[in-house]
């Protein structure tokens, strides 16, 4: 995937296994992105194209299982993810997990990713690494992760703000440790 100038735009938002939820996102995420790919197997109930509007994101709505999508996804900026289960009515998928986290991060751009995110079906113990205050660095990944200074969500709508970039040969030496004598 092709890296992105941070000022580029359209900044992408990806909701995978939305639900219902579309019209709160908008607005969470205004200023943030310009456009929010929501992804669910079925249209949302009562289901109409949110108007656009110059002070929220446009909405695309991508009516497809992700397992079906995920390839296909372009560039994004941001991934939000909030309130699936894997009980009756939820995804039963582990976005946060090493299977699907790990085929998202490809279509993030190298630097000033974002992953937003109550830690729904994290399946794994990566999403406390990436909330730790020391952050979480995933080799297999070429990725680091760390709660970002700023969080505006989490009080109010227990939303973690998890920045992301990746490993380069160059940060890799920027923090190798240095040798003792």
């Amino acid at each position: 995937m092709a890296a992105q100038s941070i000022n580029a735009l359209p900044k992408r938002a990806f909701y995978p296994c939305c639900a219902n939820d579309i019209d709160e996102p908008r607005h969470l995420l205004a200023g943030l992105v310009e456009e929010i790919i929501y992804c669910d197997r079925h249209f949302p109930h009562g289901w109409t194209q949110p108007k656009s509007s110059s002070s929220l994101p446009d909405v695309r709505f991508i009516k497809r299982d992700i397992r079906d999508y995920i390839d296909r996804l372009p560039l994004i900026d941001v991934l939000f993810y909030r309130r699936d289960s894997t009980g009756e009515g939820g995804s039963r998928l582990y976005i946060l997990g090493k299977q699907w986290l790990g085929r998202i991060l490809p279509h993030f751009p190298d630097e000033r990713g974002l992953i937003i995110t109550d830690g729904s079906n994290r399946g794994s113990s990566i999403f406390k690494k990436m909330i730790r205050p020391s952050g979480y660095t995933r080799e297999s990944w070429g990725c680091q992760f760390w709660p970002s200074p700023d969080q505006p969500w989490l009080e109010t709508h227990r939303l973690y703000k998890i920045e992301m970039k990746r490993i380069t040969a160059q940060s890799r030496v920027a923090v190798a440790p240095l040798p003792r004598y």
